[in-house]
């Protein structure tokens, strides 16, 4: 077991609560500062541990065992996501009340990179569409369960059921603008009673 491996353990179980480290602290019932990657080397250079305690309350708080725990310390943990093909996430009825997946359309596929969160789906690029920025097959991981910010990368589903692809601009209740990823418009301005939802995307494939 090394140092860095239990850190990162922890910011895994942190990630797939949707959490910060200081926000996996307060939730355990510990200080804000417990997990801040500041505190894991002294001033003097040495690795300091998490205590046992903390892991536990940590646990305990995000209803993880430890038995999970210590898949995620040695890198053996596996994740499996909710998967389709870019083109059928038009579909009514994918996803629940949360903004998470819930149809049985959806394939599952095994996901090789940091924790997700249980929001998190991947949708498969299947033509040209989106050249030179994704290729087909290409896969593009993303969460509905997630705050949108500026320059964010996104996937927009509007209520004509068309699926855009770009950065936010701009957004307010009344609006969104989107920087477009490809395509003659360099941005495309919404109203927010045309948009369905929006999610935002966490990692690609390429």
């Amino acid at each position: 077991m090394q140092h860095g491996d239990v850190w990162r353990a922890l910011d895994a179980i942190a990630q797939r609560r949707g959490l910060s480290a200081s926000g996996l602290a307060k939730l355990a019932g510990l200080d804000a500062t417990a997990f801040n990657k500041s505190k894991r080397i002294s001033k003097e250079g040495r690795p300091r541990w998490p205590s046992t305690e903390s892991i536990a309350r940590a646990l305990k708080a995000t209803g993880i065992d430890y038995a999970e725990f210590a898949s995620l310390v040695s890198g053996r943990a596996k994740q499996s996501i909710p998967s389709l093909d870019f083109p059928e996430a038009v579909r009514d009825h994918l996803f629940n009340e949360h903004g998470a997946p819930s149809d049985k359309a959806w394939d599952k596929v095994e996901f090789p990179g940091p924790e997700l969160d249980d929001g998190c789906f991947a949708l498969e690029i299947v033509d040209l569409a989106f050249e030179p920025v994704y290729r087909a097959g290409d896969r593009i991981i993303a969460t509905r369960q997630t705050d949108i910010r500026r320059n964010d990368r996104v996937i927009v589903k509007t209520r004509s059921r068309a699926l855009l692809v770009g950065e936010i601009l701009r957004q307010s209740s009344q609006r969104l603008e989107l920087r477009a990823l490809v395509g003659r418009d360099p941005v495309v301005p919404l109203e927010a009673d045309d948009v369905e939802w929006v999610a935002r995307i966490i990692w690609a494939s390429q």
